[in-house]
């Protein structure tokens, strides 16, 4: 299920009974984009959310890189965080994940410093747009990697002027795995995500709760503008 190298993991998004959620709007190995157009390449992650949604953390960290991204479309903030296996709760898997976020303002997550521990549902940055332009949809993208050694990770320059990093021991998986953990999929492979509440206890929880946020129906809302 975990989907390697992205390849399809048979898991899809169900959004929990009760909630409101910013939904998630395309899928990991998906050719699907957000506006509904087919893409150019397999899809590398998750994207969702709308403009001005908090992007919550999925788990307990730390921050191990804040940097300034550009992938073609114009020049944007992005930010990864790594999980230890034990902050997760996870048995047998791999020592570390990293969940990198890209398409965001470089201002909202430059106050975040290298080692900053981070807790669950930490606020981390509000979705953006790629490269900042209007032209695109908001949405941010966030990558789940398993990592067996953190300590190989370098740093290189793409063709567009971009930092990028490189872990030859870290390997793409689907986000919804390690969404699954807490409640195991369905026959069909639906894995209801987990809403991050404010005030629940999540020791011993395992894995990754949602990175976007939801609202108990029936409660008003106020979102943010920007």
């Amino acid at each position: 299920m975990k989907g390697y190298d992205i390849k399809s993991s048979g898991l899809s998004p169900r959004y929990p009974a009760g909630f409101r959620c910013s939904p998630l709007t395309s899928l990991y190995a998906s050719w699907i984009d957000v506006d509904g157009s087919r893409r150019s390449e397999l899809h590398s992650g998750l994207d969702g959310g709308s403009l001005g949604d908090w992007i919550l953390s999925p788990g307990p960290g730390t921050v191990r890189a804040v940097w300034r991204a550009n992938w073609g479309w114009g020049g944007e903030g992005a930010l990864m965080i790594k999980h230890a296996r034990e902050e997760l709760n996870l048995k047998g898997d791999a020592p570390f994940y990293y969940s990198e976020f890209d398409h965001l303002k470089y201002d909202d997550v430059s106050g975040l410093t290298v080692g900053r521990k981070i807790p669950r549902g930490q606020k981390l940055a509000r979705v953006y747009r790629p490269g900042g332009r209007d032209r695109y949809l908001p949405e941010v993208h966030w990558e789940v990697w398993e990592v067996e050694d953190d300590d190989v990770l370098v740093w290189r320059t793409n063709k567009f002027g971009g930092a990028y990093w490189f872990n030859k021991s870290a390997r793409l998986i689907d986000p919804l795995y390690l969404l699954s953990r807490n409640t195991q999929p369905q026959p069909d492979g639906g894995v209801v995500l987990t809403p991050f509440v404010a005030g629940e206890d999540y020791d011993g929880f395992p894995g990754f709760t949602y990175i976007l946020p939801c609202w108990q129906i029936g409660r008003s809302v106020t979102r943010p503008t920007l």
